[in-house]
């Protein structure tokens, strides 16, 4: 069977592009404008690379701090490496990152275009303090650049990926913006349908709500419902918080420990351990404060007694900050018997929001800990700090869901588009 060839794009540390990584589709290449992911991405291409060429061994090293990162690349073919463009899609940089695809393609259809626009512009949180930048945020327009691609590209599929708060967004003259969306794809000649989907319906151990958009040509026979209907089937229970973390080892702030302990489930095996041998990395926590820590055992206190505590519920001696009539929220423990609220990228400012739920322990997640509530396999290595490495696994779309997106194209009969022209643009 011919490999889907696939351009991804906005794809940040590349969670979307995770469950494309599989012997049905060919990922042409990336874009994506945060360096730091940037390099996430170079380096998960890397290790595909390996893997293919069965020396792994090197990648195992490279985890264990036995060779550097230059070391362990200078082994992968520069192709490989060059499959990222660190660019931020306009006006000016459009017709180059055409370029570079048409190169990479050399002569080859696209089968699939997908990815999501940074969703910070979209977002309900700090939606009343954006306001006032709405007008001039060029970020809310950066799905033109995405129907660009279907212009020029004319692919059997695309799937586009948002936060809910899509569907309620006004653009600057009052209106909604997601019929106006609708309404450009069309342009396009693609016609589509949307879902907003709980993640966590599908082994996703967190609750995160997100429009999926999937589009085909408008002349495609395809029922675009077929995927959704195909998606549904692969719903699947999650794990809670204590089962996920189950064989991650005890730490406490400010401590690391790379070791496993205990015997992982089956579901862990499946989707976080499934390569022999590789090591646990990037399982530091954050060192904290003494004050922190006091409030994080009051909170994850009253969080086994089914309670979220709020900041003015806490002892007086605890509450430095002058304002406690806002923000009561800003500290959250994880319940260990369900599975996480959302992780958003905030947890790159601290970790306040994602307290452990084990008392003992008195901490905030580490990265491994939020890639796991992500979704991300323990052999996902996150660049370029343990800042930046949060930042990219809190906008990520979780590994678990995409490969069921993936998948459930795969069952779904696709036609080659036939447009007017070649080029629509």
């Amino acid at each position: 069977m011919k490999r889907q060839t696939i351009i991804d794009l906005f794809s940040g540390a590349g969670g979307l592009t995770e469950g494309f990584r599989n012997r049905h589709y060919d990922i042409v290449g990336h874009v994506e404008m945060n360096s730091a992911a940037c390099e996430t991405l170079r380096l998960r291409d890397a290790f595909y690379w390996l893997k293919d060429h069965h020396m792994l061994a090197r990648y195992r090293e490279f985890l264990n701090g036995d060779i550097s990162r230059e070391n362990l690349l200078s082994c992968v073919d520069s192709h490989t490496l060059n499959k990222t463009m660190n660019v931020q899609l306009d006006d000016t940089t459009l017709d180059a990152v055409f370029n570079s695809f048409d190169r990479r393609l050399d002569g080859k259809s696209v089968d699939g275009v997908i990815g999501g626009p940074p969703c910070q512009a979209y977002s309900t949180i700090g939606r009343a303090r954006n306001a006032p930048k709405k007008a001039n945020d060029t970020r809310i327009y950066l799905y033109r650049y995405y129907i660009d691609f279907l212009r020029r590209y004319q692919p059997k599929f695309f799937v586009f990926e948002n936060v809910k708060g899509l569907k309620s967004f006004r653009d600057s003259d009052g209106t909604l913006l997601l019929p106006k969306m609708i309404k450009e794809f069309k342009q396009a000649h693609y016609r589509l349908n949307y879902r907003t989907i709980n993640m966590n319906e599908y082994g996703v151990p967190q609750t995160r709500e997100r429009v999926i958009i999937f589009g085909v040509p408008e002349n495609s026979k395809q029922n675009i419902d077929k995927f959704f209907n195909e998606l549904a089937k692969r719903r699947e229970e999650s794990l809670t918080v204590g089962e996920t973390f189950s064989d991650l080892p005890k730490i406490k702030a400010g401590q690391h420990s790379d070791k496993y302990q205990g015997i992982p489930s089956e579901f862990i095996k499946k989707n976080y351990r499934y390569i022999h041998d590789i090591p646990l990395t990037q399982n530091i926590s954050r060192p904290n404060r003494p004050i922190d820590l006091e409030i994080y055992k009051q909170v994850v206190l009253a969080k086994q007694q089914g309670k979220n505590l709020k900041y003015n519920d806490l002892p007086k001696k605890l509450q430095m900050h002058k304002h406690t009539n806002i923000f009561l929220d800003r500290f959250k423990a994880l319940s260990s018997d369900k599975p996480s609220h959302t992780v958003v990228a905030h947890i790159a400012k601290d970790g306040h929001h994602y307290i452990h739920p084990d008392i003992k322990q008195n901490r905030s997640i580490t990265v491994r800990e939020a890639a796991r509530l992500q979704g991300f396999p323990d052999d996902y290595f996150f660049e370029t700090s343990r800042t930046q490495a949060f930042l990219q696994i809190g906008n990520a779309v979780p590994p678990i869901f995409s490969r069921k997106i993936a998948d459930a194209i795969m069952n779904i009969p696709l036609t080659t588009p036939q447009f007017s022209s070649k080029k629509q643009g």
